[in-house]
């Protein structure tokens, strides 16, 4: 995906989203590795079985989640998952959202409509020259950037039917049911994709389009401190004690 910019202040972010109106039309995403793409987690992780290998030498190095596949993922989750939530979700698109949140691979990506919340994804991994060195083993063009993404649409959040299977919906944005604290803070929507295994962007209405933000790697700890200051840290962005402790450990060792 190519970069619409450049993020180098503080400044120049708060003129980007003065850009943009606020509502449900334009949502944003952070990602702390700029060579990422915008394809969800299950997509990375389980091969594409309708694509085509003739001809080519296939070399999987994937996930086991391969061997029984998306929808069984989420079937295990949930049932191991019932007797660990005090709210049980009530459909398959609240289970997904859960499973989502607590880092299972799903067809989900996860945006917000609040930027700041999406900024502060993409800088606030402590992030430093041994990172870097390890990522550029995966990548090796890749010089520590971080994305920061935003999404204009044209119909907006579409409305979901929650009986409806999940895994035969259309490419769009839906509003995150609210099954965690973690939601209901982060502000969160997600997207769904039809097809996993390909680009968000090549997937949308032809009059949406996704911009694609560049953070340069010196930047990210000036970004995440002007974040601090306006009170987006760790325990605002997790409200459970173990976001409370991280965010207490940060300050310990800042």
């Amino acid at each position: 995906m190519n970069i619409s910019g450049h993020i180098n202040s503080f400044d120049d972010f708060r003129k980007l989203i003065a850009k943009t109106t606020p509502g449900s039309w334009n949502f944003f995403r952070g990602e702390s590795r700029d060579f990422y793409s915008l394809i969800p987690k299950i997509g990375r992780l389980v091969k594409d079985r309708g694509a085509s290998t003739e001809g080519k030498i296939h070399l999987d190095l994937r996930m086991p989640a391969d061997m029984y596949g998306e929808r069984h993922a989420l079937q295990e989750f949930k049932k191991a998952a019932r007797a660990l939530v005090a709210v049980q979700p009530t459909n398959t698109w609240e289970w997904m959202a859960l499973a989502q949140h607590h880092g299972l691979p799903t067809r989900l990506l996860d945006w917000s409509v609040n930027p700041l919340i999406a900024l502060y994804f993409a800088v606030a991994e402590t992030y430093n020259e041994i990172d870097l060195k390890r990522d550029n083993l995966i990548s090796p063009k890749y010089n520590g950037g971080a994305a920061f993404y935003i999404a204009h649409t044209r119909y907006g959040l579409s409305e979901i039917d929650e009986e409806s299977d999940p895994y035969e919906a259309k490419t769009c944005f839906f509003s995150a049911p609210v099954v965690t604290a973690r939601i209901r803070s982060q502000s969160g929507v997600f997207s769904i994709q039809k097809n996993p295994h390909k680009p968000l962007h090549e997937q949308i209405y032809k009059k949406e389009h996704i911009h694609k933000y560049h953070i340069p790697f010196e930047l990210r700890a000036v970004l995440a401190k002007e974040l601090r200051l306006l009170g987006v840290n760790h325990a605002f962005v997790y409200p459970d004690l173990d976001g409370l402790a991280k965010y207490i450990q940060e300050k310990l060792t800042e």
